[in-house]
């Protein structure tokens, strides 16, 4: 209607929405607070004794003609403000039937007069305005700023200003004052305290002076509302002028202290007893433009604006009540009842057109089933962008915080729907559709709750991003149930909601289709599925049982039973459960292992104790390998096991970061969960390091007293070749051995005891399918060891100086070599046995091609000796009873020998924690018979607890 050029529209500058387009052309009252952009206000017919209410933010048409109205007085008294007279009379006429009913033109424009003449023309000094109007709109006016609330004793503070200076730009300039004047009186080390335009609102006062009985003028506050922060202060002063007898002024107050009085009013309001609705009015007033927080901004001319049925109803009623009481009162004839109900009728029929609300046809909307305060609730809640953040009005504390993340560039997510009931977070639920989800269809948005913001997915607990779908319903905390539409799909079918004791329940495995309950169970206890379903109150006990009954590796579900079956507990937790208890669940789980595996240790050591030998030359028996590896096992059980938890943790903890980041930056419950996490992969680390140290300094220890001799052995004697057969006969009857065993069995008894070593840690490996990167380190520590230590003995005693021992030395270490190739160990052996290689090759040079080399090209040839090992050995080479060493030999002048000729076993590798994608896949079938009985049994005993806590005749049997 506006833009088809009627005059009455047009010259008003009013939109559409704001006319009823009835006989009498009664202005539409307003409900509580304008419609947000993506809201339409819901109120029910118990607000009839409402007060006329009057807008409090201003459409976009109205920003230069029309400023915000301020709320009635809660005394009976007519309002404070009135609009102050036009130049057309047609206009004025219009705005005194709109605002000021029951005063004619002519007594207006003559009150208006006289009152500019008192305050602008006959007043004494221009320091007693409170403001001076412009001349024009552009033209700056003086407006006096009131209040202490940033000096302690301040009187006021005159400021420039023209007729689009918002009250945010007042605030701001007033605070930009205040700073200037104090950086001006405190010195250059003093700390200015820094304040914010959000921390303070501009108040609209009415009220009077009064004089007091010593001379002094005391203003007396009548009335007073908060000024929005994108409303003019100017226009508000241009347009509406106080009743007689009293005056306006501007305040600035503290936002804290504001709310804090006007919640106490409120209360004493109540106790007093006066009219709720009055306090409903205000409140609603306060919300919806009038506060600080809201800055709603103008509204454009397109803006729809439909009565709802209760605001139609109350005039209604209002007229049904008059008839009433004509009725009552003189009797009325059959005419006029015909007459009234014609009227009821012509009203119903305006009720039904004006109430109808059309929602959007372009964007997503959120349709409100149930809410927490009718007079704060909308009924369509729309998706303007591709991101829509629920929640409440955050806290002067919270704002803070929010704050003092932006400053150090962290953000928060802004709010874009307030909801009003307590149990809400500042920011509760985020959706997203579109272009903020790319990867999704259109038509389809996630939904993701904050973290510990109840929501429901179609009766569900909602605890991680989930799809959301039009036709889904979503509930956030306990008051608020909304249906989810997309208009520009073809929305989903009605949903049937899952009963309460189904909410653990999967869907693969829930009786939507399936009545008896027993098929159901013996389909779940089955499945090959790798899943295992628990309820949070069961998490405890389940973590026991699978640790108790899987914590050694006779246990009977395999290597990595405990590995598996916690796999499937977190994961569940991680997918189903409230993200609350996966921090806990995984702290509790790494506790548990660490103190079974201590008690393992100690067991292990009470059957190995370390004794230190007074006598280092003293040759020590061997220990029994078989009985060692033996005693290893638990311990390489769990270093297995601890391995593949802590990949599977670390994957789990990434996945739960990732799932923070739209969360609000420094979060302490999240930097606390993460803190937990942190915890438990730091004693998984315990761990994996003590096992690993425990199995390498045993095996090393045995490994120390069978080294020497490989020194010492000749292999090419007949006395070893003898003993070497005696060996192969005794173990070729053993059945079960691999070709590692068989090799053994063909090498000396000298060398077959050091493979033996070898051979019993790669089974031991195997075993406990230990992962191939820790398997690597175990034994690249052992050959660490054999050539530091084989190194070592060998310089120490010079007498193996000589061709022919070098020859033996050589032969054994090739057998040792050839062995630990055919293993599958032959690089890592190569690696860290090099240096011994080196040595040795350097021994097996024949003496006259020895003799003839210089020590350049010696040193050359041999790098990995350093120049002092490589000086000891050609001196104490063993050339003949009276040949000495030749002149080539000697160092080049300048190169130090001083260095130690021995290798340290500080020198060691580090071990390295592996960080890799986890081998347990969850998304494959139980991988075998033993994991599958064992799941099957934990299913069971789930089941049992569910059934103990259900009446006897609600329980299923198998």
């Amino acid at each position: 209607m506006e833009e088809s050029g009627s005059p009455r529209f047009r010259k008003l500058h009013f939109p559409v929405g704001l006319w009823i387009n009835s006989p009498r052309k009664h202005f539409a009252k307003l409900g509580a607070r304008w419609p947000s952009a993506a809201s339409v206000k819901s109120t029910t017919s118990s607000d009839a004794a409402s007060l006329p209410e009057a807008p409090s933010s201003v459409p976009s048409s109205l920003s230069h003609s029309t400023p915000s109205l301020a709320p009635p007085s809660p005394s009976p008294s007519p309002a404070f403000l009135r609009p102050r007279s036009a130049n057309q009379q047609s206009r004025a006429k219009r705005l005194s039937h709109l605002f000021l009913r029951g005063r004619s033109n002519s007594d207006r424009d003559r009150a208006i007069g006289e009152r500019e003449r008192e305050i602008w023309v006959h007043s004494a000094t221009p320091s007693s305005h409170h403001y001076l109007p412009p001349a024009s709109s552009n033209a700056p006016g003086l407006v006096k700023i009131y209040g202490d609330a940033l000096s302690s004793g301040a009187n006021y503070r005159s400021l420039l200003a023209n007729m689009h200076s918002t009250s945010r730009q007042l605030i701001q300039q007033v605070i930009t004052r205040y700073t200037e004047r104090e950086r001006e009186n405190e010195s250059e080390d003093t700390a200015l305290q820094k304040y914010f335009p959000e921390d303070f609102l501009l108040c609209d006062v009415i009220g009077k002076p009064i004089q007091q009985p010593d001379g002094a003028i005391k203003w007396q506050t009548e009335y007073r509302r908060s000024v929005a922060s994108w409303e003019c202060p100017l226009q508000l002063v241009d347009m509406w002028r106080p009743k007689d007898g009293f005056e306006r002024r501007f305040e600035i107050q503290r936002l804290d202290e504001y709310e804090r009085e006007e919640k106490e009013k409120e209360r004493e309001r109540e106790r007093d007893g006066e009219s709720y609705q009055g306090v409903r009015w205000r409140q609603s007033r306060m919300s919806s433009g009038g506060g600080p927080e809201e800055e709603r901004g103008h509204r454009g001319r397109n803006t729809e604006l439909r009565r709802s049925i209760s605001d139609m109803n109350l005039s209604l009623r209002r007229r049904q009540g008059n008839v009433t009481g004509s009725r009552s009162g003189g009797g009325e004839t059959d005419r006029r009842t015909r007459a009234a109900e014609e009227e009821k009728d012509t009203c119903d029929l305006e009720v039904m057109s004006q109430s109808l609300i059309l929602p959007p046809t372009d964007r997503p909307y959120f349709l409100l089933l149930q809410g927490y305060d009718q007079s704060k609730d909308f009924v369509l809640y729309i998706m303007a962008g591709h991101t829509h953040v629920f929640g409440r009005k955050p806290t002067f504390r919270e704002r803070e915080m929010d704050r003092e993340r932006e400053r150090k560039g962290k953000r928060p997510l802004k709010v874009d729907t307030y909801l009003s009931a307590p149990d809400l977070l500042v920011r509760h639920l985020l959706i997203r559709r579109d272009t903020a989800v790319p990867e999704q269809p259109r038509g389809q948005a996630l939904a993701r709750p904050f973290r510990g913001g109840p929501v429901t997915l179609n009766g569900a607990p909602l605890y991680r991003e989930a799809v959301l779908k039009p036709g889904d319903l979503l509930g956030l905390g306990s008051h608020f149930l909304f249906l989810y539409r997309d208009p520009r799909v073809t929305p989903a079918p009605p949903l049937a909601l899952p009963p309460p004791w189904q909410d653990d329940m999967p869907t693969s495995y829930s009786p939507g289709g399936m009545t008896d309950r027993q098929e159901m169970l013996r389909l779940y206890l089955g499945s090959t599925e790798s899943l295992l379903i628990f309820q949070a109150k069961h998490a405890d006990a389940l973590l026991q049982e699978i640790i108790l009954k899987n914590s050694s590796p006779d246990s009977g579900g395999g290597a990595l039973a405990p590995a598996y079956l916690l796999s499937l507990m977190i994961d569940y937790a991680s997918k189903h459960l409230d993200p609350a208890i996966l921090p806990q669940l995984l702290l509790k789980a790494a506790n548990q292992i660490k103190g079974i595996v201590w008690d393992k240790i100690k067991e292990f050591g009470d059957k190995h104790p370390t004794q230190n030998s007074a006598e280092a030359d003293v040759e020590l028996p061997p220990p029994s390998m078989q009985k060692l590896s033996s005693d290893l096992r638990p311990l390489m059980f769990w270093m297995s096991n601890a391995t593949e938890l802590l990949n599977f943790f670390q994957v789990k903890v990434e996945a739960m970061e990732k799932e923070w980041e739209f969360e609000a930056p420094g979060d302490p419950v999240l930097s606390a969960d993460m803190d937990t996490c942190s915890e438990a992969l730091a004693q998984l680390d315990d761990v994996i390091m003590h096992t690993f140290q425990q199995c390498v300094y045993h095996l090393t220890k045995t490994l120390y007293s069978l080294l020497p001799a490989l020194l010492d052995t000749n292999p090419f004697s007949s006395e070893e070749k003898k003993k070497g057969k005696a060996g192969a006969k005794d173990r070729a009857g053993n059945e079960g051995q691999g070709d590692e065993e068989e090799d053994v069995s063909t090498l000396p008894p000298t060398v077959a005891g050091l493979v033996e070593v070898y051979r019993c840690s790669l089974q031991l490996s195997r075993e406990a399918c230990l992962s191939p990167p820790l398997t690597s380190q175990t034994f690249g520590y052992l050959f660490f060891f054999t050539n530091t230590s084989l190194l070592n003995t060998l310089l120490e005693r010079d007498s193996l100086f000589s061709w022919s021992r070098a020859v033996q030395i050589r032969t054994n270490l090739d057998l040792v070599l050839d062995w630990l190739q055919g293993a599958g160990l032959g690089d890592i052996a190569s690696e860290f046995l090099k240096k011994l290689s080196v040595t040795v090759n350097f021994l097996c040079i024949p003496k006259t091609r020895l003799i003839q080399s210089s020590w350049s090209s010696l040193q050359e040839e041999h790098p990995l000796l350093s120049p002092s090992q490589l000086h000891h050995l050609l001196t104490h080479y063993k050339l003949g009873p009276t040949r000495a060493p030749p002149s080539s030999w000697a160092p080049l002048l300048g190169i130090e020998l001083g260095g130690d000729i021995f290798e340290s076993f500080l020198d060691h590798p580090p071990l390295i924690l592996p960080n890799e994608t986890p081998r347990l896949d969850l998304n494959q079938p139980i991988p075998s018979p033993e994991l599958m009985k064992e799941v099957t049994r934990l299913r069971t005993f789930l089941w049992g607890l569910d059934q103990d806590e259900l009446p006897a005749n609600q329980r299923t049997r198998l």
